[in-house]
C-alpha cells in the first residue's frame, strides 16, 4: 500500500488559489500477488488498484475566441477533478519438463488485465476545428493481453 499526498504551492500565481495538487499525485495505491508453486507448475494471480490521477477540465464545451485566429480552452482551477480509479487483474502460470539432466522446457501462458477494464491513464483536451468545440481525448491502458512463453534452456 502506499499514501501520496502531493501538493504544489506557487506564491506568484493567484493571491486566491496559490496552492493545488501536483499532476503525478495518485493517493492511494495497493499492488497484491499470490504465487502458488506445486513442483514445477507455477501459477500467479496479481492485482493493481489505485486512485484517479489529478486533471484539470475545461469550464466548457465551447473555446474562448478572445482572438479568432487562435482559440483558446478556458481551464477551471488546477488539477480539481480526478480520473477514474484504475484496476487491473493479471494471471500467469507455467510449467517446467525436464527433457535431461542440462535440457528443460519451460511453457506457459499469461493474461494481463483479465476482465478486459478500460482503464483512463490519461486525458487532455484539444480544440476541434471543424466543429470549434473542446474535444476530450483519453488514453487508456492495455486491454485484455494473452502472452504465451516457451523457454528452452541447456
Amino acid at each position: 500500500y502506499t499514501w501520496n499526498d502531493n501538493v504544489y504551492y506557487f506564491n506568484t500565481i493567484s493571491p486566491v488559489q496559490n496552492e493545488f495538487t501536483s499532476n503525478f499525485e495518485i493517493k492511494h495505491t495497493i499492488n497484491s500477488a499470490v504465487i502458488y508453486e506445486l513442483g514445477r507448475l507455477k501459477i500467479a494471480l496479481g492485482s493493481k488498484w489505485f486512485t484517479g490521477r489529478p486533471i484539470t477540465v475545461p469550464l466548457g464545451s465551447a473555446p474562448v475566441f478572445s482572438n479568432p485566429e487562435n482559440p483558446q480552452i478556458d481551464y477551471s482551477i488546477p488539477n480539481e477533478a480526478n480520473l477514474d480509479d484504475f484496476m487491473q487483474f493479471n494471471f500467469s502460470a507455467s510449467y517446467t519438463f525436464n527433457l535431461s539432466e542440462k535440457t528443460k522446457l519451460q511453457l506457459g501462458v499469461s493474461v494481463l488485465n483479465i476482465f478486459n477494464r478500460q482503464n483512463i491513464i490519461n486525458r487532455y483536451y484539444r480544440i476541434n476545428s471543424e466543429t470549434n468545440s473542446v474535444e476530450v481525448v483519453n488514453t487508456y491502458s492495455v486491454e485484455r493481453t494473452p502472452n504465451a512463453l516457451i523457454k528452452f534452456s541447456f
